[in-house]
């Protein structure tokens, strides 16, 4: 459900997708995390000397980044497991300019819950979904505009109470190359976490 660093408990890291907060990185209380995969470039993880600008946890931050779409054909891959199944779609649209990247997952263990014999099983609900979105602009050599943003979902309900809980995040950034050595990034970002405990 978390990572200790240092001896850190979990909320005293960091972890962002593409410099946007994530506030809970797990569905279905710890068995699967927020990141997709086929969603993610790469992943840094600083346990000491964390950049200034990510200040405000302790222990660590974890620095998740979600790939650009192919610049130059259309394409997707998926798959289907037991648990849960996911297909993500990528491609430019305008060649060697703009591209995107779709992806999402979800659980589909709910649809099978109303065959069950008992009836307090086939009136529960227990699924989660998450979708990432990202656009990439190529203004010209220097300059670069990102266009991304998540959207997650867990819910889970019985007889006895209704959970629901999520991630939305989103990030504009855009990137300017002064020289080799000078570099700027503004950004504009988006987080919230919401729940729903009835």
């Amino acid at each position: 459900t978390g990572f200790s660093v240092r001896g850190g408990s979990s909320d005293q890291n960091l972890i962002i997708l593409d410099e946007a907060t994530v506030h809970n990185a797990s569905h279905l209380l710890g068995f699967f995390s927020v990141f997709n995969n086929d969603a993610v470039k790469d992943v840094t993880l600083y346990k000491g000397d964390i950049p200034a600008a990510y200040g405000g946890r302790l222990s660590s931050l974890l620095d998740v980044r979600m790939r650009d779409g192919n610049m130059k054909k259309h394409g997707f891959m998926g798959s289907v497991g037991t648990v849960s199944s996911k297909l993500t779609i990528e491609g430019p649209i305008l060649k060697d300019k703009t591209t995107y990247l779709i992806s999402g997952r979800r659980t589909y263990a709910d649809l099978f819950l109303p065959f069950a014999k008992d009836k307090d099983v086939r009136d529960n609900q227990l699924f989660f979904y998450d979708l990432n979105l990202k656009v990439s602009h190529v203004i010209n050599e220097n300059n670069r505009l990102y266009l991304s943003g998540y959207a997650g979902r867990d819910t889970f309900k019985n007889k006895f109470a209704l959970m629901g809980f999520g991630n939305q995040t989103g990030s504009l950034r855009w990137n300017h190359l002064f020289s080799k050595k000078i570099f700027f990034n503004l950004s504009a970002i988006y987080s919230r976490y919401n729940y729903v405990l009835g």
